[in-house]
This record gives structure tokens, sequence and C-alpha cells, in this order.
């Protein structure tokens, strides 16, 4: 009778069946990228391929002990979002998250938080426009609302100002993220389910590694509605439609983001 495994045991066949499906996985992402190249596969085929092997590592690195690798498949994921055709560039630019993905799958170690930072603020970045118009910030900022239509059109006001958005659509994963990697802004919607944005924002305040981090409740109320006077001092209030240029421009001149 075979003994039965130990926590430890468990743990390591666990990663190794991990990377073995993760090197599958890669495989065929690089498969599908140069047969795009060759003109084999269509500009779609492609995106969904990279889309769902993107949404596929982020859930399971970090159950298995690879942070990071969900980290960048987040970074992939959020690249990909809304993306219709392939240009040169982006080809390139889904072979260096694919790269990025590998190369920390084979790491013995994963990286420490510093280094994960460079790792993650390294990858590239899609603007809907030519870069060249826009004086582009290494300015990292959360966005996190579950609205995708907010999303949408902040992540692309945003963008528009030459920042560098995440967006995370469930504030409890958010808490996760940026603690690993801390931006250099929060924006936060008030309204969420699970957890509201005050609530968010109060937690990441009250630890250490995103105390310092400037952040913003995103709200459709009137700056005399009674809910905002219980918003911690320093965190600002954006609201969204026509304030949302005036208010997003005062944030950044209070934090020197810009």
């Amino acid at each position: 009778m075979a003994s039965p495994l130990s926590t430890d045991d468990l743990e390591d066949r666990l990663r190794m069946e991990f990377v073995d499906d993760a090197r599958d996985r890669l495989e065929l992402m690089n498969a599908t990228l140069a047969d795009r190249v060759k003109g084999q596969r269509t500009d779609v085929e492609t995106i969904g391929v990279l889309r769902l092997e993107a949404h596929n590592f982020k859930g399971m690195g970090t159950s298995f002990g690879y942070p990071t690798v969900s980290l960048v498949a987040h970074r992939l994921e959020d690249y990909l979002s809304g993306l219709k055709r392939l240009d040169e560039k982006q080809l390139v630019d889904a072979q260096i998250f694919i790269d990025r993905i590998s190369e920390l799958v084979d790491r013995a170690e994963q990286p420490l938080l510093a280094e994960t930072n460079r790792i993650i603020r390294a990858l590239p970045v899609r603007y809907e426009f030519q870069v060249t118009d826009v004086d582009v910030r290494n300015v990292e900022i959360m966005l996190v609302t579950p609205s995708k239509v907010v999303a949408k059109k902040l992540g692309t006001e945003l963008a528009a100002c030459g920042f560098r958005t995440m967006t995370v659509t469930d504030p409890i994963e958010s808490i996760s993220l940026a603690v690993r990697v801390p931006p250099d802004m929060v924006i936060a919607s008030m309204v969420m389910d699970g957890l509201s944005g005050l609530d968010l924002i109060r937690g990441l305040r009250a630890m250490s590694v995103t105390h310092h981090v400037p952040m913003a409740l995103l709200t459709s109320l009137n700056l005399d509605h009674p809910s905002l006077k219980e918003i911690p001092h320093g965190v600002s209030v954006i609201r969204v439609g026509e304030h949302f240029g005036d208010d997003f421009a005062a944030v950044v001149a209070k934090h020197n983001l810009g």
C-alpha cells in the first residue's frame, strides 16, 4: 500500500503538474502567433486563443505558487481587451507577454516584490492613439470598477492623458494586486458589490505597502452628499460625467503625477 503524500510532496506534485500544463499552453500560444505571422490563422482566431490562455493563466498562477504569472497574464488580458486586429507591433508585444510568462514558469524561485514591480512595469501597453501625439508617463493607475462601460470610458480617457491603466472588476482581487504591485494611484468606484470603494480604500490605506499610494473615489454624487463625509482625509473625489476632466486634473496636480 502506497504511503500518503505529505503536504510538501503534494504541493511539489501540484507545482510540477502546473508547470507541465503551463508549458503546453505556452506552446499553443507560440504556435498560434507563428501561424498568424504565416497567414494560417486570422486575427480573430489568434486573439481568441491568446485571451483564453491569458485568462487561464490569470486564474491558475497564484493558486499554484506563481503569483507573478497571474499578474503578467492579467496585463495580457487587459492588453487584448477590445482588440480586433493585430498589427506588427501588437504581434511583437504579444510575444513579449508570452516570453515573460515562460521565463517565470521556468524559474526555480519566484521574484520578490521589487523585481515583480520591474517586470510588470516593463510590459507593453496598448494605446488607442499614436504615442507621438501624447506625452506618455511612467505612471500606473489602478482603476477598480465592476462596470465595463465605466472601465472602457475612463480607461480611454486616462490613456489619452498618457497614463498606464490597469482595470480590475473585483474589489477583493484588487487588494491582492495592489499589494503585489503597488500602483502610483488607485481610483475606485464608490458603489461595488461585496466591498464598497470606500471600504477598499480604507483597507489599502491601513496596509503599510499601499498606505502612501494616492487614492480617489469615483462617484456620481455631488460633493456635498452626506456619504462623502466619511471619506478619509487625503482621499480625493472624482465625479463622473462633465466634471471628470477637472476633478482628475486636480488630483494629478495634487499628487504631482503629471
